[in-house]
């Protein structure tokens, strides 16, 4: 008696669909099928004009980044973004939407704009107050703190 078993057929694995009989199948005969069964696949009745539909055009960061010749690092430190987020952009991890895809769009087009809205605020002079002289005329004098202790 042999303990040797006998081998499966290669020809079809057991989980392996049969292509040739999938590529044999028409438009008709893949219709009849959903028709058959409502389960099969889902009803996609929608159309572009629906308010529901949104239309999202991918926003290519890495171009804008390299437009300007800076490093990941430079661009976000430039522009505020974190990096981890701008590499995420870039690498289509993750897409920006809502104000991060806004900011990208000004940055792109009037990128001096973003610039100087973003730069720190400069100090100014500074306040000044009214005083009198001992003649009486009034005389602009910044306010010290050291000033106003006296007082």
């Amino acid at each position: 008696m042999s303990t040797k078993r006998p081998k499966p057929p290669t020809a079809a694995k057991k989980h392996e669909p049969d292509w040739a009989a999938i590529d044999a199948l028409t438009d008709e005969d893949i219709d009849a099928m959903i028709a058959a069964d409502p389960d099969v696949a889902p009803d996609l009745d929608w159309s572009l004009d629906d308010p529901k539909v949104r239309i999202m055009v991918p926003t290519d960061v890495k171009a804008i980044r390299a437009k300007f010749g800076l490093s990941q690092e430079q661009f976000a430190k430039a522009f505020a973004l974190k990096l981890a987020t701008l590499r995420d952009w870039e690498q289509e991890r993750r897409m920006p939407h809502g104000p991060a895809r806004a900011l990208l769009k000004i940055i792109d087009r009037e990128p001096a704009a973003v610039r100087r809205a973003l730069a720190p605020e400069r100090q100014g002079r500074p306040k000044t107050a009214r005083r009198r002289t001992a003649s009486g005329k009034p005389r602009h004098t910044p306010v010290r703190r050291a000033a106003k202790r006296a007082r």
